[in-house]
């Protein structure tokens, strides 16, 4: 799958696995989901959260979920799996001074205690959503990131974005999601290659 671009607001979209919006679309709505490849749309402005190419849209309202992202008003969603939201983290921030949040979602993640393709609208990990939101929890009372939370080694860093699948369960399309490998020293995520 490609990124798409979406007609009305010029801005592409990542592609969204089908069991995402199996899982999160209302029975109502679902009936447009099947045989379509589908994207998410990450503005936060815009009440569109999957599209098409050919201009099939599905808003908020369509979903069991709330969107954080599209979100103005508590609770915003961060972490699907495991309930944390930017309301939790900032909370957490204000009273300590620090995050442990990262650390308890891969803690998780490493257990395979995530199922993020069929929680999170994106359809993907939320590690990367959830460091954007300590650093800017951090940053907004002023705490140098190395006090509030340890930045990860550099090849977790390049995989914080993304779970992997590695094992179905007896439910069916749950999977459950872990923390790709590290990258060998000197290589690059996007080529694999040798730095």
């Amino acid at each position: 799958m490609t990124n798409a671009l979406r007609p009305v607001a010029s801005k592409r979209g990542k592609p969204v696995p089908l069991v995402t919006l199996r899982s999160l679309v209302l029975p109502e709505h679902a009936a447009v989901v099947e045989g379509r490849e589908w994207f998410f749309c990450s503005l936060p402005d815009c009440e569109v959260v999957y599209f098409t190419q050919d201009g099939q849209t599905l808003e908020k309202y369509a979903l069991k979920v709330r969107v954080g992202l599209k979100e103005k008003k508590a609770p915003r969603p961060v972490c699907y799996c495991f309930g944390h939201t930017v309301e939790s983290i900032r909370q957490e921030i204000e009273k300590s001074g620090r995050s442990t949040v990262v650390a308890s979602i891969r803690k998780k993640v490493e257990a395979g205690d995530c199922n993020c393709e069929v929680l999170n609208p994106k359809g993907t990990c939320c590690l990367g959503d959830v460091n954007n939101v300590v650093k800017e929890a951090l940053a907004s009372i002023r705490i140098p990131r190395a006090e509030g939370t340890q930045p990860p080694a550099a090849g977790e860093r390049a995989n914080e974005d993304c779970c992997s699948p590695i094992a179905r369960w007896a439910e069916g399309d749950r999977e459950a999601c872990r923390l790709p490998e590290p990258l060998p020293a000197g290589q690059s995520i996007d080529s694999g290659q040798e730095e």
